[in-house]
């Protein structure tokens, strides 16, 4: 499920996103954990006992959150900014299984895995995230059996969303790639736009990450972008894109 933050004027770009009225970096911690997946469901006490052992982490752009082959040290809520996970691959080429935005978690499998792994969560932009420790999360979530429910639902739909990056990686060519990312996107971190018909991705990635994130090279998704805005598909404006309707109805 998308979580996002909503901008006044802002509408959801789908029925079932849940979205926050005001940006989460501002909130108290009690009050970021009590709305948001997987402890929305916790108990109050349980709650106020998270937020006094979670602590905020600041990342410039390019640090790492999580590193490549290494253990996630907690989970992570996105409270401001994006963050990329990253898989590596030969000759230097890595590839972007997935963004994270706003009210959206990483490290999730700290509670139950310790081992390595080989997706690195890198910040996009500069970053501001919630970390509570594994430790005390594999403690809570003995304690509070809705929240391991809660955080196994999380974790399969993370998985549903790589199947989707894989099989689109395997049967699709670059623009339609392209196409199903762009919305990907949109149904996580955008809005609908109050103007048009139209939905809003903003800040929208740079053509590199883009495609970092089709498995193609950036003059190849420059070409695409053209072709499509040609098209009356997209529409950019500095760091914001505006899905037309039909790119969104032909990408689902």
């Amino acid at each position: 499920m998308a979580r996002r933050v909503l901008l006044p004027g802002d509408m959801p770009m789908t029925t079932d996103a849940r979205c926050f009225t005001i940006p989460l970096e501002r909130l108290p911690n009690a009050e970021v954990l009590a709305c948001v997946e997987p402890f929305a469901g916790a108990r109050p006490a349980e709650i106020e006992a998270l937020a006094l052992a979670a602590t905020r982490v600041r990342k410039p752009a390019g640090a790492p959150l999580v590193d490549d082959g290494a253990a996630p040290d907690g989970i992570y809520i996105v409270l401001r900014g994006r963050v990329n996970l990253v898989r590596g691959a030969q000759g230097g080429r890595d590839l972007i299984l997935m963004t994270m935005g706003p009210g959206d978690v990483l490290g999730e499998t700290c509670a139950f895995d310790r081992s390595g792994t080989a997706t690195a969560a890198i910040a996009a932009v500069p970053v501001e995230a919630l970390r509570i420790g594994a430790d005390v999360l594999a403690a809570h979530l003995r304690r509070e059996p809705e929240t391991m429910t809660r955080l196994m639902q999380l974790v399969a739909e993370k998985l549903h969303d790589l199947e989707s990056v894989a099989s689109s990686l395997a049967l699709h060519d670059v623009e339609e790639r392209l196409r199903r990312t762009l919305v990907r996107l949109a149904q996580r971190q955008g809005r609908r736009s109050p103007t048009s018909s139209g939905w809003i991705l903003a800040p929208v990635p740079t053509q590199t990450e883009l495609a970092r994130m089709v498995g193609s090279c950036r003059e190849t998704v420059s070409r695409t972008l053209s072709a499509m805005a040609r098209d009356g598909l997209v529409s950019s404006s500095g760091r914001r894109m505006v899905l037309d309707p039909r790119l969104v109805g032909e990408a689902a």
